[in-house]
């Protein structure tokens, strides 16, 4: 594994850098159409990052455009990013009033529990790849049945996480696809490597390469 991959982003523009190499290398791959990105920073702004992101697209000549949950949302970023308001919709826009041509990236910001029903509509309805940035989409709903229950699940699951990096009290996890889950242990030398993992690792496990 080459020494650049056991280091941390030192900050957000690396950090940026990185989830666009990762989201560049998942599409060549063509393995995933459901796209996943979480940046789980306390009071990061997630707009600013999203329309970067838009511009480096652009420069790679991938199109995209963006679907907010609710329309306030949408309203506040065509109001703040003006030269990008044709390309700003929410998910009903796009469960059955529009579409676009199959190489369009739909960028799906933050959906949570209580949109579910309208982003899973919304993701069924349309054939194109969407990358979903800081989405929660863990809990279930009250009241669901069994069926219910199962068709939430295979929906979760159906999501690839091409980007996470998450800071932990003592230590962080990263992930830059196509390269495994990393965990980093903080000390006073910094962020140090510690180990890699297949998928997401687990809290006894975290506890145990952490303390």
């Amino acid at each position: 594994m080459p020494s650049e991959n056991l280091v941390l982003p030192s900050d957000l523009l690396q950090c940026e850098e990185a989830l666009l190499d990762s989201l560049l290398t998942s599409k060549k791959s063509s393995s995933f159409s459901r796209l996943a990105v979480n940046l789980k920073f306390e009071g990061l702004k997630i707009d600013p990052v999203i329309f970067r992101l838009i511009k480096r697209l652009d420069s790679a000549l991938i199109k995209s455009c963006i679907a907010y949950s609710d329309v306030g949302s949408s309203a506040l970023a065509k109001r703040d990013y003006p030269n990008f308001s044709d390309r700003i919709f929410t998910f009903k826009d796009l469960i059955s009033n529009q579409k676009f041509d199959l190489d369009t990236l739909i960028i799906a910001v933050s959906p949570q529990p209580y949109d579910f029903d309208q982003f899973e509509d919304m993701s069924i309805n349309n054939d194109n790849d969407i990358l979903m940035i800081n989405g929660r989409l863990e809990e279930t709903s009250i009241g669901v049945g069994l069926v219910g229950r199962e068709k939430r699940v295979r929906f979760i699951r159906s999501w690839e996480y091409i980007f996470w990096l998450e800071p932990l009290p003592n230590g962080a996890i990263y992930r830059n696809y196509p390269s495994e889950w990393k965990v980093f242990k903080y000390t006073r030398d910094g962020y140090i490597y510690k180990n890699a993992y297949s998928k997401y690792p687990a809290s006894d496990l975290l506890d145990l390469v952490l303390n």
